[in-house]
């Protein structure tokens, strides 16, 4: 072979090649025909580019928890020596809890799963599981559109022809009865050593969740730790306790709020647990996580590499040896929209991703129509193909650890952390999540921050693309099922009998062979109700919900009125002077449910107020620059309100002029961080005041 067929061209350096066509090893720097930059020298030119504004203000976000988002990381910030972090299935577990997590097989592709016909929820598991979905996420609560199950049959049912030992369940459900039930199936089917599901009991969500519970926490927590005593022996593979972090997400906590709660669940569990006899390992590995990952891409992945840090710590001051736990991530329920759903499949899709670039073990996508009734085929189809892709197609899950190493992701979970912790210590000064709980501490610190996120999204801060932003006020519905309001009528069916006391797994047993004897939930349940522990439910919050309900109102006033509110767009000048204000406005009103009619432009007042008698608008707004607003706004304004306008509104916020403008008619101006959701919801009171 020719010598220069032997060498490789870099640059400006020859780089030779062995036999093998490889680079043979040398001392070559990719960076080294550059100067080495300095962070002050970036910081200068930043400074330039932002000609004397404050860095802190232009640049720098901060999060719900106080965690100040840098617009550059560099080594120095996270200030790792001998990389704290450690490697994958080590401690501290930020990288993950096995050396390979996700990148031998992929993650547990879990689908979400409920309808409430058995028959027609059978169909669909089979059809997920043959489509590549891997494990199952069954919502076996009716009253929230899950699955109507009474009896083992039922369970026969839903999950004929599944193969159990090969298809984990995970169950979201009440209390006891179900996990019994389920239990009760495994051992017909002969697949109790081989299930390696979830029976999903987690009091402290569902009292968080619905305000209530059929007996108090501390009988409560006693017959959990007799499932799980009795499902660490007969269920080796399984989980008893599923900690639903998503339920405090939903409930408006701030990321690390969330881990506060799960882990004080979670420290709670471990108590019980250990006080009814089982040693902190087996405690231990009767506990899952099941944590919200939502369209906050950096800090979704911070959240779950957080968690388990966190864990890690708890673990073994609890004196267990395996210190690593399963980790499950569901995209959140609170930043899915009813309106332009269409946009859900990104919010799920970047969630998704951050899940799995944090080495989450399994992975839930809901269906884009989650908020709408029963998921529809089409949604399933896409939650399921989303995963799918991301793995398949996107090779996401056979990179060990992607984010490991990288400064950003490195802070930002160091700092995720010790919020958490802080927040954690705190439930724990209250004496523990229970006393947290009922007492009102845990809805009140939910209550601070929700009301934070609530103004700025009100003020358009947060934005919701296709809600609060880019709306579309003439979409056409997506055809889903609805949510059935009519649940069948539920009967206490067999004996039950006394019951003993929860003792390492007797309570468990007993309600086992009830159950084979023909008792089916309602029973169960008749038979281990005490007195009730009522609360105050956590609020189940939905991002888009107060702007969907100005677009409802919207589609109410078509409903009567055969057409939507309108707002006249009075736009002055040419159009190059008001398109960008008009443009504004539009997606400002039609966000509300109001819909923009555009005028013409000109600079003629009487011609403007005549062009809004004809649009036949309640509202109107004028558009334009600050230029010719200072010759023309006023005149306008004033011909708009004798022309009969009731409100009249302009876009932007002249200050030097807004006085005059106010005097000669403007009602209120609309701009940028005006609280958008606050006038919209004026306009709608004006409307049905009007009518």
């Amino acid at each position: 072979m020719p010598r220069h067929m032997n060498r490789q061209i870099n640059s400006k350096k020859d780089v030779p090649l062995n036999k093998d066509m490889n680079p043979v090893e040398s001392e070559l720097t990719l960076a080294a025909d550059f100067p080495e930059a300095a962070h002050d020298q970036w910081l200068k030119l930043v400074d330039k580019v932002l000609g004397g504004a404050p860095f802190e203000k232009k640049l720098v976000s901060r999060t719900y928890d106080g965690i100040s988002l840098q617009p550059l990381y560099t080594r120095s910030d996270w200030n790792a020596e001998g990389d704290p972090s450690g490697l994958p299935g080590g401690a501290p577990y930020t990288r993950g809890g096995k050396v390979l997590p996700a990148s031998l097989g992929g993650w547990d592709v879990r689908q979400y799963l409920g309808h409430p016909d058995p028959a027609v929820a059978n169909k669909q598991i089979l059809e997920e599981l043959e489509k590549g979905v891997t494990s199952i996420f069954l919502n076996a609560t009716p009253t929230r559109g899950g699955v109507h199950v009474q009896t083992v049959s039922d369970l026969d049912r839903i999950f004929d022809n599944v193969l159990l030992d090969l298809a984990p369940v995970s169950i979201a459900a009440g209390g006891p009865a179900m996990a019994v039930l389920m239990m009760q199936l495994l051992e017909k089917r002969g697949n109790s050593k081989v299930f390696a599901g979830n029976f999903g009991l987690d009091p402290f969500a569902a009292l968080a969740r619905t305000g209530s519970l059929p007996t108090d926490l501390q009988s409560s927590l006693a017959r959990i730790a007799d499932v799980a005593s009795h499902a660490a022996s007969a269920f080796p593979k399984a989980k008893t306790i599923n900690v639903r972090g998503y339920v405090y997400h939903s409930g408006g906590a701030s990321n690390a709020q969330e881990i506060g709660c799960s882990l004080a669940a979670a420290v709670e569990y471990m108590r019980a647990l250990t006080s009814a006899g089982l040693s902190a390992d087996a405690a231990a590995n009767q506990l899952a996580f099941l944590i919200a990952s939502d369209a906050d891409f950096f800090l979704s992945i911070a959240k779950i590499r957080a968690l388990r840090k966190a864990w890690g710590r708890i673990a073994e001051v609890c004196g267990a040896e395996h210190r690593t736990t399963y980790v499950s991530a569901i995209t959140a329920p609170r930043m899915m929209s009813q309106r332009d759903p269409w946009v859900n499949i990104l919010r799920t899709t970047v969630a998704c991703f951050a899940a799995g670039v944090a080495g989450a073990d399994s992975i839930t996508v809901l269906p884009f129509d989650f908020g709408l009734g029963v998921p529809s085929d089409l949604g399933r189809r896409i939650a399921r193909n989303t995963q799918i892709v991301l793995q398949e197609e996107a090779s996401l899950a056979r990179v060990m650890d992607p984010a490991g190493g990288a400064w950003m992701f490195e802070q930002l979970t160091d700092e995720l952390a010790d919020k958490a912790w802080s927040f954690f210590q705190e439930i724990e000064n209250q004496g523990g999540m229970a006393k947290a709980l009922t007492s009102g501490f845990i809805a009140q610190s939910f209550a601070a921050v929700q009301s934070e996120r609530a103004k700025n999204i009100a003020k358009r801060k947060d934005p919701i693309t296709g809600v609060s932003e880019f709306p579309n006020i003439h979409e056409a519905p997506v055809g889903t099922s609805p949510t059935p309001t009519a649940l069948p009528e539920v009967k206490p069916i067999g004996e039950v009998g006394t019951l003993p006391s929860p003792s390492d797994g007797t309570l468990t047993k007993a309600l086992l062979s009830a159950t084979e004897n023909g008792a089916n939930a309602e029973a169960i349940n008749k038979a281990m109700a005490g007195d009730p522990l009522t609360i105050q439910p956590l609020p189940y919050v939905r991002l888009a919900e107060h702007f969907e309900q100005l677009r409802d109102a919207g589609d109410a006033f078509k409903k009567e009125f055969g057409e939507y509110p309108k707002v006249f767009l009075a736009n002055i000048g040419k159009v190059a002077q008001f398109t960008a204000r008009a443009t504004f406005t539009k997606n400002f009103f039609e966000a509300g449910g109001i819909e923009a009619v555009s005028g013409a432009g000109g600079t003629d007042p009487a011609q403007i107020a005549k062009d809004f008698t004809d649009s036949k608008a309640s509202f109107a707004a004028i558009c334009g620059s600050d230029a010719v607003y200072g010759e023309y706004a006023g005149a306008v304004a004033t011909a708009l309100k004798n022309a009969g306008a009731a409100l009249v509104y302009l876009a932007g916020k002249p200050a030097d002029i807004e006085d005059a403008l106010r005097t000669a008619g403007v009602n209120e101006f609309i701009f940028m961080g005006c609280n958008a959701h606050d006038i919209l919801a004026d306009a709608h009171k004006r409307l049905k005041a009007g009518r």
